[in-house]
């Protein structure tokens, strides 16, 4: 299994991963943010224009701003980070991820940064996702945006029919028609009785 460079350790191994052109400062300033992602990448183009003519200042920079204390999350930071209302899964999943990255300290399993990432979801997402066993963060979010997409699907086919039952109710009370029979008994028609048909007597 690949292990997962730390963010503070990226400048020195990008730069003996450029061998024998590592002293071409002016190709590894132009490489450099290639080999970069996420919030880190997002920092480097909040860089001021200009502002980096040298590779020495550029891994100055880039080692000031992981090791300055205001940058860095904590382990309750990551813990804090909830799905909100009406929020995509993909958003809070992204929300997520680039909270960890800045929890540049912390160690954690995977196992438990999925733990976390799914405590995080909305409680009736979260139902259906219990029973699977998910190794990634990224099988999380699969998991999710299919439940995601059935709810928005299940809301979709409930509000046509309330609406078609609204139209088949207003069609039937503009277009019924009542029909009323009367029995009419003539004056001219003799009375007749029924033997077994008597008042009941009362005691």
């Amino acid at each position: 299994m690949e292990r997962i460079v730390e963010p503070w350790e990226h400048a020195s191994q990008f730069n003996a991963q450029m061998g024998v052109h590592s002293s071409l400062d002016h190709l590894k300033i132009r490489i450099f943010p290639l080999s970069l992602s996420g919030t880190v990448f997002s920092w480097f183009l909040a860089l001021s224009p200009n502002s980096i003519n040298t590779w020495s200042q550029l891994e100055h920079k880039f080692h000031e701003y992981f090791y300055n204390g205001d940058n860095e999350l904590r382990l309750c930071d990551l813990i804090s980070v909830r799905q909100n209302l009406d929020e995509p899964i993909a958003e809070y999943i992204r929300r997520f991820r680039d909270t960890k990255n800045r929890c540049y300290s912390l160690i954690i399993s995977e196992k438990n940064l999925v733990e976390l990432a799914l405590n995080g979801l909305r409680s009736h997402i979260k139902e259906k996702s219990e029973g699977y066993e998910f190794l990634t963060i990224n099988q999380v979010l699969q998991r999710a945006l299919a439940q995601e997409s059935r709810s928005k699907e299940s809301k979709f086919k409930s509000d046509r029919l309330g609406m078609h039952m609204l139209h088949s109710d207003s069609s039937d009370d503009e277009n019924s028609e009542v029909y009323v029979a009367e029995f009419v008994w003539s004056s001219s028609d003799i009375p007749s009785t029924c033997a077994s048909l008597k008042p009941i007597s009362k005691i």
